[in-house]
């Protein structure tokens, strides 16, 4: 009996050991704990919203739509960040855009105007920013600006679809919508 308990005390080290050399999923920190980085033109980025919900799969993509209610005359980088539903950042503002691209950022946006940044084109709305990131799903996202006085909305998407009418026109409507919240940095409605 002795000699089992020592074999299997053995074996149970041994585990434990190869077990503790295997590395642990990668992980990021998520929208609140990941360290924000500068715009590619060097201006600091504030964090403002958060919106969980973030999706790109099955056809489904993301759209941020966001307006500068800045004072006329001035100009305003808003930028989207993505985290999988690991917490893992997809794309980052300060990396450079790739050539026709775009990082999920834009820049000098002057007051008044309204920009969207999505991470996949669609056949009914307009983007003015497509993030060029892989399919995912359970994600979030953070929206940073040089500007605290930003409004956003976002909304998931069908990226494929087109109503169309008897005559085989198109609406204008969008085949399936669905609002995100938008949550003031880390403060839920109701905090």
């Amino acid at each position: 009996m002795d000699y089992v308990t020592k074999l299997l005390s053995g074996v149970v080290a041994g585990l434990v050991m190869v077990a503790s050399a295997i590395p642990a999923a990668a992980a990021g920190s998520g929208a609140l704990n990941t360290p924000l980085d500068p715009f590619t033109d060097g201006t600091l980025s504030r964090y403002l919203w958060t919106v969980p919900g973030v999706i790109k799969k099955n056809g489904f993509v993301t759209e941020f739509m966001c307006t500068n209610l800045d004072a006329p005359g001035s100009v305003a980088n808003i930028g989207v960040e993505i985290f999988d539903n690991t917490g893992t950042q997809l794309n980052n503002i300060n990396s450079p855009p790739p050539a026709g691209g775009c990082n999920g950022a834009i820049l000098s946006v002057p007051a008044g105007s309204t920009v969207t940044i999505s991470n996949g084109a669609t056949l009914q709305l307009h983007e003015d920013c497509i993030i060029g990131i892989g399919a995912f799903d359970n994600g979030s996202a953070r929206i940073v600006s040089t500007s605290s006085k930003i409004v956003c909305n976002a909304l998931v998407a069908d990226s494929q679809n087109v109503v169309v009418n008897a005559s085989g026109t198109t609406t204008g409507v969008s085949p399936a919508v669905s609002s995100l919240e938008v949550i003031k940095r880390s403060k839920q409605l109701g905090d």
